[in-house]
């Protein structure tokens, strides 16, 4: 990996060594399971390719699970946001894992896609996620993190062409890349319904 930090507006670099924010195996079931602050990039035209082509996220609340794709490149991307910034992190500390951060995650993520040969005009975005889970608290961390999310795909010209946002419950939300397809199954339910 390079030593060169990417610079943000707000003077906050990314650190891109010591980082262990990307998820490159699946578990015994053949399945990447995706956490918090942790992202996963597949390149299938790669000689790295990971052979898995599911993409899983457990118990998402009020975050965001962002999927980006480029078809036309055979890369899909997903990351696990958990907060909308990174503004309380103070100046020049590199932050070693952006995808915590709505603010950061997205531009991480297409630098990396474009990276492994995406073409940023083909990237296009699907969003999951960003639930009211906690009825008393003042803040809504869920409805930041769709609205930062939102803005910064907006920011670099990425059209959603897929959501399932908002509401008061839980998610989890499978990603095939194999056929591009997402499902999403809201807690309390039975079944997972495809995300058209």
């Amino acid at each position: 990996m390079s030593n060169e930090l990417i610079s943000f507006s707000n003077n906050i670099g990314i650190a891109s060594i010591n980082r262990n924010d990307c998820i490159t195996e699946g578990d015994r079931k053949g399945e990447i399971v995706l956490h918090i602050a942790h992202y996963v990039l597949i390149n299938s035209d790669s000689k790295l390719y990971i052979s898995q082509t599911k993409i899983i996220i457990y118990g998402l609340g009020s975050c965001i699970a962002l999927i980006l794709y480029d078809l036309q490149n055979k890369i899909y991307a997903m990351s696990h946001i958990l907060l909308p910034h990174s503004d309380h992190i103070k100046d020049n500390i590199k932050i070693k894992r952006p995808h915590k951060f709505a603010d950061c995650s997205v531009k991480d993520l297409v630098k990396n896609m474009i990276n492994q040969g995406a073409e940023s005009q083909n990237i296009k975005a699907v969003m999951v996620g960003g639930s009211k889970i906690f009825q008393n608290h003042f803040n809504d961390i869920g409805a930041e993190n769709i609205k930062v999310v939102k803005s910064e795909l907006e920011r670099l010209k990425i059209r959603i062409i897929r959501k399932d946002i908002g509401g008061k419950r839980g998610r989890i939300i499978i990603y095939d890349t194999k056929d591009n397809s997402v499902y999403v199954k809201p807690t309390g339910e039975e079944y997972y319904r495809k995300l058209l």
